[in-house]
């Protein structure tokens, strides 16, 4: 679908299919969720093919998703996940290892090429943390002790995905790893541990410019949406 018009249509045509999933997951008794995805596999090149434009479906979709992880981050405890981190860290590199060896084998039985086989095991081992979170909230689970320790693993996933795209771009032959990138990883994750260990100390958060925005209807969503990027 090409033109202005056809842009319009496209985003009526992904709307409409993923409220029709979403409520045919929901009376299976399935979180919504799965329908979005599965409306997005139906609508896109790869089957039915009527939603073409790949450049504002991608924009649209990490728009989706980082909107999602927003509000998903503003509902979480970070109290109860600094109580299972140890398990994360743990639980997440067994994954990795597991992922990895995994794939390996099947790669020296199918001779696939190293790449191949680091790329499928990372891929295993991680998982949506969007996703994830949704599900545990839709079936009443994420503020349990079970929904903390996968909070917590998914969390540790999230940051282990970063060193991993770093392997990744150094096996296809894009110059290695740098040392900028290596200072750049330990800079990225040491200031999301920091701030962890600080808005899990229970203290106030004070966000400015609230009180100018507190009473106005039109201003508190952009505030939101603003803090939010």
């Amino acid at each position: 679908m090409h033109g202005h018009g056809g842009e319009i249509t496209s985003l009526a045509i992904v709307v409409v299919v993923a409220l029709v999933c979403g409520l045919v997951m929901r009376r299976f008794h399935q979180p919504a969720v799965l329908g979005y995805i599965l409306g997005g596999a139906l609508l896109g090149p790869s089957a039915l093919g009527l939603v073409d434009n790949r450049h504002n479906i991608q924009m649209l979709a990490e728009l989706g998703v980082l909107m999602l992880l927003f509000v998903i981050g503003i509902e979480l405890s970070l109290q109860g996940i600094k109580k299972v981190w140890k398990v994360a860290l743990f639980t997440t590199l067994i994954q990795i290892a597991v992922g990895l060896g995994a794939m390996y084998v099947m790669g020296y039985v199918l001779q696939w090429p190293l790449a191949l086989t680091v790329v499928l095991g990372f891929v295993v081992a991680v998982s949506s943390t969007a996703v994830a979170i949704k599900m545990l909230d839709e079936i009443g689970e994420k503020n349990t002790r079970t929904g903390q320790i996968t909070i917590g693993i998914l969390i540790a996933q999230d940051l282990a995905v970063v060193p991993m795209m770093l392997v990744v771009s150094s096996l296809h032959g894009e110059g290695g790893i740098s040392l900028h990138d290596i200072l750049m990883v330990i800079l990225s994750v040491s200031f999301l541990g920091l701030l962890i260990v600080y808005l899990g100390q229970r203290k106030p958060l004070r966000l400015p410019f609230v009180r100018g925005v507190t009473n106005s209807m039109d201003l508190m969503p952009l505030m939101g949406l603003a803090f939010c990027f």
